[in-house]
């Protein structure tokens, strides 16, 4: 009887080493230089790219060498916007929070136009920021091959209720 126990017992710890044994050499190990993660930066200040295509005096250029860019930098026109920016008052007692994207082409003067809101929060956030928008000083205009051309960006405004 004790044999047989004893039988049974090594039977089944054969079975479990050789499971754990198979199993171990299933599993496909990948070196580590073929693991790769994918990190994405999503930029505040997204630049359209350009078209290469049918080119006029007409044409935005959203990919431009030196791009556009606000008098003093990125830095003075966030430094701007917090100090032009109004809450509106819809917005405040409904505790409205979030970005209003907005669209506008900086013409080869370096006036805004064309300001448009591509993601609003309502509440008078989306009027507010092309009022924003548009009251900024005019840009440095982009350049493409030399020649100032017209460029377009895409500006998140964040609104925080205070």
């Amino acid at each position: 009887m004790k044999r047989l126990r004893l039988a049974i017992l090594f039977s089944v710890l054969a079975c479990c080493a050789c499971t754990i044994a198979h199993a171990q050499k299933r599993k496909p190990e990948l070196p580590m230089d073929t693991i790769t993660s994918e990190v994405i930066v999503q930029d505040l200040l997204y630049r359209h790219p350009p078209d290469t295509e049918g080119r006029s005096e007409e044409e935005v250029f959203g990919g431009v060498e030196p791009q556009p860019e606000y008098p003093g930098g990125t830095h003075a026109m966030y430094k701007f916007i917090s100090a032009n920016l109004r809450m509106p008052a819809k917005a405040r007692k409904a505790g409205v929070s979030g970005r209003v994207f907005t669209s506008f082409k900086v013409e080869v003067t370096g006036e805004i136009t064309n300001v448009t809101v591509l993601k609003g929060l309502g509440f008078g956030c989306d009027e507010e920021a092309v009022r924003l928008v548009k009251s900024m000083p005019k840009w440095k205009p982009g350049k493409q091959n030399g020649q100032f051309v017209k460029g377009r960006y895409t500006l998140p405004i964040f609104f925080e209720p205070k």
